[in-house]
């Protein structure tokens, strides 16, 4: 099992690029596997805020190892092939260390700037979507015509640093299973909580783990996320509960920091403690 941290990408703390980056280099050094930035433009409470495509573009020149993602990107409101760029660009910037995370988004938010909201619609966008990154990312000629996106013969150069593709990693909230049948062709699953107000019981993974093994073949790089929101706790005293969660095939543990969990003297002190010892 891997330990890392993912922050929103707002507050006094994220909200701050040059912060943002000075702890992400922090979690670095402290032994940290990956630093996940969420993907918002207008949170609920007005607060300073970043792109996290930037920010993690200066943190990949300031770090050598640590794994860096959004966790996760609201990709329908983002065209794909701008998006395959800035990926793109990332990957080589940090030498293969990126994850892209596929979302839908939230829906209050995507209604501010008038963008789909309908999920069974959001799904077809998400699924041509991964098939145009698939296929700029490769390097070939590539022509593409969807229900909504049209690609007349292209080429983007340079390929990923990662091959065949940049990690992507998808999310849902379970039991809706729709996302979890798409992630199965993926990299990865990062599974939630609708309502986001808890993190997914050691129970619930497990019938997630169950379902995509029964939609297909699963690899044994494929990730699957515990999203932790509780970050502060000594999860170091629970190494027996850590155990369980990686005997049912979770691969990765994400801890929450940001200003609720708090302030940035805090958060530093979180950070520089380092993940747990399995």
């Amino acid at each position: 099992m891997k330990f890392g941290l993912n922050a929103p990408n707002f507050g006094k703390t994220f909200g701050d690029p040059l912060l943002a980056v000075e702890m992400i280099e922090e979690a670095e050094k402290a032994g940290w596997d990956g630093f996940f930035l969420w993907d918002h433009l207008f949170p609920d409470d007005p607060a300073a805020i970043i792109d996290p495509f930037v920010a993690l573009a200066a943190a990949a020149i300031k770090t050598k190892k640590i794994l860096l993602g959004t966790a996760v990107t609201p990709v329908t409101r983002r065209r794909p092939w701008k998006l395959a760029s800035e990926c793109v660009t990332l990957d080589h910037l940090s030498n293969g260390r990126v994850v892209l995370g596929i979302g839908l988004g939230i829906p209050h938010e995507l209604q501010l700037m008038n963008e789909e909201t309908k999920p069974k619609i959001q799904a077809r966008m998400v699924t041509e979507q991964i098939d145009i990154l698939n296929g700029l990312w490769s390097g070939e000629d590539f022509s593409f015509e969807g229900e909504f996106y049209k690609l007349d013969k292209v080429k983007m150069l340079p390929k990923p640093v990662q091959q065949p593709r940049i990690k992507l990693w998808g999310a849902g909230t379970w039991p809706n299973k729709g996302p979890f049948k798409r992630a199965v062709n993926l990299d990865g699953i990062v599974p939630l909580q609708a309502g986001f107000e808890k993190p997914l019981s050691l129970e619930e993974l497990k019938q997630i783990s169950e379902y995509l093994n029964l939609q297909g073949e699963i690899s044994d790089t494929y990730d699957i996320v515990r999203f932790y929101f509780n970050t502060g706790e000594d999860v170091q005293q629970e190494l027996d509960k850590l155990k369980l969660f990686r005997d049912i095939g979770i691969t990765w543990w994400l801890d929450t920091v940001s200003d609720w969990t708090g302030d940035t003297d805090k958060i530093r002190e979180i950070i520089r403690k380092g993940p747990p010892k399995l």
